[in-house]
This record gives structure tokens, sequence and C-alpha cells, in this order.
């Protein structure tokens, strides 16, 4: 019989270890640590989609800091913001080569925007507006970036996570063309739906396995993205099917999914994303709010719970203490040998969904989906 975690302990580990990620130098949350090596540089991409994720937290816990501790991150991104509008790839400071990136850009958005909701600071939504306009500017007729991607040769379809952010800041502003540029890339990344319900595409690179982790990216942009433009049809219940695929994995697995899947749902069994695991977590919960099925928030509590199980909260070395692997074992495909600062931030967020929300039950006046299966 598996034990079953105290979430709320969890929490506050992991909470606690994303504070020790500040960096000391420049504030911003540093990458990962890796016992050999230590610390990482820092990483903006994540220190922006971990303000969120400190706000939300903090209030769950009733940290009283919390709000301060958001706002110092976000100073530290304003700070390197360039004048074009968006931010380097990569770790802090960038490489003499490095390029203005898409992603990380738009994933920095999520942070200023969580920033501009929670304060009366208009410099929160002025430098998200002038990043998300950069992204705008970049965006062609057929919802494709030709410069600024992690791999130059494509447009991934789980840039579905830099279409939300772009939708964050047009909720705020009311900028016609961030919608306008956002629905033009939802629709390029929904035309690379397979009779499976995968996604060609949602993953790194040419390959088409692609890590739990990227998976999750490609379904949540679609779900937030659906949920603020407020067309479930069109960018929402095309997902239903992979989370059906996912959750009756979890389910199977224990709360272990195969750390990577083909487009065709060819498993990748070896090893497990930890990382993967949580964000499919928070997908399968956000798709309970429209999908009356008690398979989804099931599937996400074991997912949530096996996670849990393979942090450790009184290590002797405080700097693992708190931390989630990006692999299971350690030595898996992905992240080896390291803790990711964005696989702690979506735990949090996982179990705070999970305690905040009704499990299985429909959000309160919206329609209930019947889910479909696979062949759906």
């Amino acid at each position: 019989m598996l034990h079953r975690p105290d979430l709320r302990a969890n929490l506050r580990a992991t909470y606690d270890w994303i504070e020790r990620s500040r960096s000391p130098r420049n504030g911003g949350s540093r990458a990962y640590y890796a016992p050999v090596l230590g610390w990482s540089r820092t990483y903006p991409e994540t220190t922006g989609y971990i303000i969120p994720t400190v706000l939300r937290t903090g209030a769950v816990l009733k940290d009283d800091g919390a709000l301060q501790r958001a706002r110092s991150f976000g100073e530290f991104l304003v700070d390197i913001q360039q004048p074009e509008g968006g931010w380097f790839g990569l770790t802090w400071p960038p490489k003499r080569s490095a390029g203005l990136s898409v992603f990380n850009t738009a994933q920095i958005l999520k942070g200023l925007t969580a920033l501009a909701r929670a304060t009366d600071e208009p410099v929160w939504l002025e430098s998200a507006s002038r990043g998300a306009g950069w992204l705008a500017g970049g965006v062609d007729g057929n919802g494709m970036w030709s410069a600024g991607g992690y791999r130059s040769e494509t447009n991934p379809s789980y840039y579905t996570q830099v279409a939300w952010p772009m939708l964050e800041v047009w909720a705020l502003t009311g900028e016609r063309t961030l919608r306008d540029a956002a629905v033009r890339v939802l629709e390029a990344a929904v035309a690379r739906r397979t009779l499976l319900g995968g996604f060609r595409g949602w993953g790194f690179g040419a390959s088409d396995l692609a890590f739990t982790h990227t998976i999750a990216y490609t379904l949540r942009g679609f779900l937030e993205s659906a949920r603020l433009l407020g067309e479930w049809e069109r960018y929402g219940k095309p997902v239903l099917p992979a989370l059906r695929r996912l959750a009756e994995d979890a389910v199977a697995g224990r709360g272990r999914l195969p750390g990577a899947y083909s487009a065709q749902w060819e498993p990748e069994r070896w090893y497990t994303c930890l990382t993967g695991n949580v964000q499919i977590a928070i997908c399968l919960l956000l798709a309970a709010r429209r999908c009356n099925d008690a398979l989804f928030p099931t599937a996400a509590r074991a997912l949530i719970e096996e996670t849990c199980r393979q942090q450790s909260l009184q290590h002797p070395i405080p700097d693992l203490r708190g931390a989630v692997a990006g692999s299971a074992p350690i030595w898996g495909r992905y992240m080896r040998g390291r803790y990711p600062n964005w696989a702690a931030k979506y735990l949090c967020d996982a179990i705070v969904a999970l305690l905040e929300e009704p499990a299985g039950e429909a959000s309160a006046g919206a329609p209930a989906d019947r889910c479909p299966t696979m062949s759906g």
C-alpha cells in the first residue's frame, strides 16, 4: 500500500525550495540544482512564470511576504528587458550569441500580468505590453515566427504556451493585435492534431518523441487560451482525447506516466518525467471543470501524490530538501541528474489546484461535456 503524502507539507517544502533557488547576485530564480555541480545560473524564463506560483501558493500558506517575493522577481525581469520588448533566451547573463526568445519572453509575461493583477503598479503591465507587442510583431499570417525560436527550423506545437500569455495581456489591455496574433498561433497548432488525439511537433526537436513536459505545455496552452477567448469548442475540446489517454495511463501506472510519447502514443516507459506528470495533473484538473469525468481528478491526484513521494522533505543537504528531480529515476532522459526550478513550480501549482478545486465536478454555471474516448 502506497503511503498518502501530506500535501500541505510537500507544498510548504517546495515553496521554501523555490525561495532557496533565488540568486544572491541578481534576485532571479536559478534554473536548477545539481548535487555534483551545485546551483546553475539564473533563468529569466522560469523566474517569470514562478511569479504567479509564489503569489498563489503564498496565499494558501498565508505567507505575508509572498507579494514582496514575487515583486522582487519581477523587478529583476523588468531590469533586463531589452529595448525591442523581448528577453534573451536561456540563462542570465546571456552568451554573446544569444538572441531574443519567443518562448522565454512569453513565459515572463505570465509573471508580469500576475503582478499587474495583484498590484496597482503600472510598471508590470507596461513591461508586459512591450513584450507582447514584440511577440505579436513577429507572427506571420500563418501563425509562425521566423526568428526567436528555441530551434530555428520549426515552430513547435507547444507554442500554444506563447499564445496563452499574449491573451493574458490582451485581456488586460484590449489590444486587438495581440488577440489576432495569438489566434493565428492557435490555429496553426490545432491543425496539427492527429486522428489519435496527439499533436505533431509537440516535442523539442524534429523527432516525433515528446517529453510529457512539452505535451503538457501544448495541452495547457490550448485550455488556457480557450478560457480567455471563450472558445471551448474550438480550442478546449480537441485536447480531451489526449487527456483521456493520459489519465488512463496515469491510473494504470499508479501515478507514473511514461517519460515521453510519440504523436501516435508510442511510449518511452523506462523513466517518468516528474515535471510533465504534475503539468498533466494541472491540465486534468482544468479540464475537469468542463468535463464531468471522475477519472480526471482521480488521475491528477495519483500523479501529484506519486511526485510528492519522490521528494525528500528532510534531506540532510538543504538544497535538496523539497526539490523535485527532472526524472525518476534521476538518470532518466529529462533533465538528467538535475532538480529544475520549474519542476518545483509546477508541483506547487498542482497541489494548490488539487486543494482548491472541487474534485470531479463541473464548474458552476458551465455546461459539462462528456469526455470522449480515444476514438471520440
